[in-house]
């Protein structure tokens, strides 16, 4: 007799699933500002695919990454210099650490955490590698709901005497430590221990209001306040951020925004399908009005610090509607090549949306300050004309009697840009559209070109 049971694996595997959905739902991209980097095990960050960023800091430092950092120098303290703003821009994917993942977390997972913990058994000089005894090691501690979370790490590869320290600080009363690391075990208890990779201590809005003030050179632009400091890349102060500064979503106004890429991570035309794929999901289809349009942001500051074009470029009175900060574009300005994308039309609450899905969806996307082009920066950075323009389910491409022109002279083929975008299905019509009065300054200008050279023929 042969008896074949169907009943509670299916259940099982459809449980399995289910859970590896939801922690895949709970990743997300990992960045942190530290005031401090207090650990960083390079030998097993350089296992990560975003460890070759880590492992280039080192090496410009003059660190020996075989060895830990005593005995290295003055080599570790520049190397925390380099890395610091490196981990602002970091692409490490995540689970974020909290009560509702807490549960479901298993060994070999890479996670990031943050909160207040205490530090036992601090570590002693001269620094040891660890025993695997954890009544004898180092580790932090601290709670997630019920739960029991243990950071246990290798001591040799703290980066400077000061996050000893400051171990040793934690011994005594709680410190916030934010970092990532893997899951070495979960406890039939459910406690949860974490090897760490990184951690160190979130900068402070104290501490970032002081560094701007170190830094800047220029008065301080109308409107710019205590929010415009706060840390967007704490978890703690996030929520308090979108809280404050959206009143109300229920307003029916219509806001320019821009939003900051990386443009050494897009490949060409990448920007714009990612943003109008974002838009198309965000924004209902039939209230769409919208204009769009992609660019370099070049902050050319000549000579002026970048704190200042940061804050310049964010503030006002009122506030602008944004989720970059201060010290976070300042971090941007000074260490990668931006690109930017103007999306005009959008209600609040369609812009706080676009952001979010562009945050889980887009590795390159840095985050938006609505637009205003009676800011100086905003006038002289922004892309001044639309490329694309979204009514309803129609995608038009925009273009000016000009460009149209020069398309044409270079023999441009003018179905190949809205075959593309018919392939992909976004919109149920993709057609050209003029920018008449584009066209007309065009003209105009050509007009008093040709007139100018005619009165100089003719003397």
């Amino acid at each position: 007799m042969s008896i074949t049971m169907t009943g509670p694996l299916p259940v099982a595997e459809h449980t399995d699933e289910a859970l590896a959905e939801e922690l895949r739902r709970s990743s997300q991209i990992w960045r942190a500002r530290f005031s401090s980097v207090d650990l960083v095990n390079l030998p097993r960050v350089a296992m990560l695919t975003q460890g070759n960023a880590v492992a280039a800091a080192a090496r410009r430092a003059g660190l020996d990454s075989t060895r830990p950092f005593g005995g290295q120098g003055m080599a570790p303290g520049e190397f925390v210099r380099i890395v610091r703003p490196l981990f602002e821009t970091w692409d490490a994917e995540a689970v974020t650490l909290c009560e509702r993942t807490a549960e479901k977390v298993h060994r070999g997972l890479l996670v990031s955490f943050e909160s207040a913990m205490r530090c036992n058994n601090p570590p002693e000089v001269p620094l040891k590698e660890p025993t695997g005894v954890l009544t004898k090691d180092p580790h932090l501690v601290f709670p997630v709901g019920a739960r029991k979370v243990i950071i246990t790490f290798d001591p040799r590869w703290l980066t400077t005497a000061t996050a000893n320290t400051t171990l040793h600080v934690a011994a005594r009363e709680p410190l916030v430590v934010s970092g990532i690391g893997t899951v070495a075990s979960v406890s039939e208890e459910g406690n949860i221990r974490i090897s760490a990779l990184v951690f160190g201590q979130p900068e402070t809005l104290a501490q970032a209001q002081f560094d701007y003030a170190k830094r800047s050179v220029l008065p301080d632009p109308p409107g710019l306040t205590w929010a415009d400091f706060r840390n967007e890349l704490s978890r703690s102060e996030l929520s308090q951020l979108y809280g404050d500064q959206l009143p109300g979503r229920e307003t029916v106004s219509r806001k320019s925004i821009a939003l900051l890429f990386d443009e050494d991570k897009v490949f060409p035309g990448q920007i714009d399908r990612d943003v109008l794929t974002q838009v198309s999901r965000v924004a209902p289809e039939y209230r769409r009005d919208l204009g769009m349009a992609v660019a370099s942001l070049l902050f050319d500051g000549n000579g002026v610090a970048a704190a200042d074009l940061a804050a310049h470029f964010l503030a006002r009175e009122p506030a602008l509607l944004k989720s970059l900060t201060v010290p976070g574009l300042t971090t941007l300005i000074r260490s990668c090549n931006l690109a930017v994308a103007t999306v005009s039309g959008l209600s609040e609450g369609q812009t706080v949306d676009l952001h979010e899905a562009m945050r889980e969806a887009v590795t390159s996307y840095l985050g938006y300050v609505e637009a205003d082009r009676k800011l100086p920066l905003h006038e002289r950075l922004l892309p001044v004309h639309d490329e694309y323009h979204i009514v309803g389910a129609e995608l038009r491409l925009v273009y000016s009697a000009a460009r149209r022109a020069l398309d044409e002279a270079n023999g441009e083929d003018l179905e190949a840009p809205l075959d593309e975008w018919r392939q992909r299905g976004l919109f149920s019509c993709v057609e050209w559209e003029e920018d008449l009065e584009q066209s007309a300054a065009e003209q105009k200008e050509a007009s008093m070109i040709m007139e100018a050279w005619l009165n100089a023929q003719s003397e």
